[in-house]
């Protein structure tokens, strides 16, 4: 019996599969931080949704442009649409988010279904969605583009595997579109995927009556020109950025459960765990069930979809496993003389942002254990599966967030020097004006950081009455002395009062204030984005 035949129960109306429903009701714990109320407190901030706020300005809104290691516009643009629906640029990113989850989830199951069967796919499709370090590009990091990337690989996964059943059509489109898709959300992070994906593509091609000497010609000559257009790319675009030595991944990072302020680099104990699983049963030659593991009915006594072959599912296992120890070894130190020779931390800023190409084989592994062992397909140990692997990342969901509702761009921005970027912002402020009964004036600033400062910075707050002549001024350290700047971590939210009393000689109003920022030791302020004085001036009511 035909695939065809067996997804229909009358003829000319097909049926609706259950695994592809499933995916996306088992995205529902990744996607619930969202529905939160106010935003969560990611290190890009508010950045995201000022940007799809100004459009045409995105991905560079308050940034410093970058083509390659930058954001691409894409992303913006397919929350555009969004922002009209809700109204509000935080609400917007929000929805993108959600939809990159489960869009990301349901690429990975289509991609990974013939290799390992409906119930192989789905649980390979719940790892992806939950492993840490996509998590941390949406709920730590806020890097919306990236969680865009995470949809288009596997799509590009899925046409070359279609290319070797010579579907040249649905191969071209998908694999087309969602390449230069990814080259419009991510183009320095999806150039260095390209070499993966050509191997990807080489080995999935060669032929099992092939001699050994002739398949592993192919792959290596395969991944030598992949390479050499990578390197004859990086030498047209500038060089990386100086730190990018400093950002190595330190061994235990990758299995270390530590989660806050600062990043996790953990690979994710499930998607670990069951890839060593895949590779133990594989080793001890138990590939059990390997056709009869994944039916199109979720039920492992009907009926079975036709899986590649065992010998095309072992070089795509064994492809994965290589593929998952390079992808780490390149975030390690050990790979410094590599990237500083070939000249590839072009592409990236950091050489941890390999991490989410790590997704792919951990995905695929992952879900082999299903195939491998036919036990594991059995309802109960199925579902039990799927419950690991949600319950081993529910610790990462519960984000820090805001009710700040700064609108559709903050008040003001501030940037050292000549930095051409952001690095502080002020989202809201709220004054209580002074009174005949109390003379006090209170100016409550929300303060959020892009870029952290290295240094402290001193807050200056002017009252300035008409003709502009100062009536009282107050000059201090944010929140008293009790929050520098120079602590300040990136998409930190920072409420700073600030309280004084008018004096009695104080002319009379209306007032207004002059706030900024300055460096103690030399007095120069702050450079504050639109204005040449490094000042902002707030309306008292």
């Amino acid at each position: 019996m035909s695939v065809t035949s067996q997804k229909r129960t009358v003829p000319g109306y097909p049926r609706l599969e259950l695994g592809w429903v499933l995916v996306i009701l088992l995205t529902v714990f990744a996607v619930a931080p969202l529905t939160y109320p106010g935003f969560f407190q990611a290190q890009s901030g508010f950045l995201p949704a000022f940007n799809v706020e100004h459009i045409s300005e995105a991905p560079n809104w308050g940034r410093m442009p970058d083509l390659l290691r930058g954001e691409g516009k894409l992303p913006y643009l397919l929350a555009w649409p969004l922002l009209q629906a809700s109204g509000g640029g935080a609400a917007a990113i929000k929805w993108g988010y959600g939809l990159a989850f489960v869009l990301g989830a349901l690429a990975t199951y289509a991609w990974t279904r013939r290799w390992m069967g409906a119930r192989g796919s789905l649980l390979g499709a719940i790892v992806y969605t939950y492993l840490p370090w996509h998590l941390s590009a949406v709920y730590v990091r806020g890097a919306y583009a990236e969680a865009w990337l995470w949809v288009y690989l596997p799509l590009v996964l899925w046409a070359i595997d279609r290319l070797t059943e010579r579907r040249f059509l649905a191969a071209v489109i998908v694999g087309l579109a969602a390449s230069l898709a990814a080259l419009w959300t991510q183009p320095g992070l999806f150039a260095l995927a390209v070499p993966l994906l050509v191997v990807y593509g080489a080995a999935m091609h060669v032929r099992s009556q092939w001699p050994p000497g002739r398949i592993a010609g192919t792959l290596a000559v395969s991944l030598a020109v992949s390479l050499l257009v990578l390197w004859l790319a990086s030498r047209i675009v500038p060089e990386g950025g100086l730190s990018f030595a400093k950002h190595f991944v330190y061994p235990f990072q990758l299995f270390s459960a530590a989660w806050g302020n600062d990043l996790s680099f953990q690979l994710g104990l499930a998607g670990v765990g069951l890839s060593l699983v895949a590779v133990v049963l594989w080793l001890n030659k138990r590939p059990r069930g390997s056709r009869g593991t994944g039916g199109s009915t979720l039920s492992p006594a009907g009926p079975t979809a036709s899986l590649a072959s065992t010998a095309a599912f072992s070089r795509a296992l064994w492809f994965w496993v290589i593929a998952l120890l390079l992808l780490v070894l390149l975030t390690l130190a050990a790979s410094a003389i590599f990237w500083r020779l070939s000249g590839f931390d072009a592409f990236v800023r950091q050489p941890w942002q390999l991490l989410a190409l790590t997704g792919l084989p951990l995905a695929f592994l992952s879900g082999s254990v299903v195939r491998l062992d036919r036990r594991l397909a059995a309802l109960p140990a199925w579902a039990g599966l799927i419950a690991f692997v949600i319950l081993a990342s529910y610790p990462y969901l519960a984000p820090p967030t805001t009710q700040v509702d700064p609108g559709p761009e903050p008040v003001a921005m501030f940037q050292p020097g000549a930095q051409g970027a952001a690095e502080i912002m002020l989202l809201d402020y709220e004054i209580a004006p002074p009174t005949e009964i109390t003379p006090t004036l209170t100016l409550t600033m929300t303060w959020q950081t892009v870029q952290p400062p290295d240094r402290d910075y001193t807050v200056f707050v002017h009252t300035l009455a008409s003709g502009g002549r100062k009536a009282a001024q107050r000059d201090t350290y944010p929140c008293d002395g009790e929050c520098p700047t120079s602590s300040w971590q990136a998409g930190e939210i920072i409420v700073d009062r600030h309280q004084f009393d008018l004096p009695p000689d104080a002319p009379e109003g209306p007032y207004r204030l002059a706030v900024g920022f300055y460096l103690l030791d030399t007095g120069e302020r702050v450079a504050v984005t639109g204005r040449d004085d490094g000042t902002v001036f707030l309306h008292v009511p």
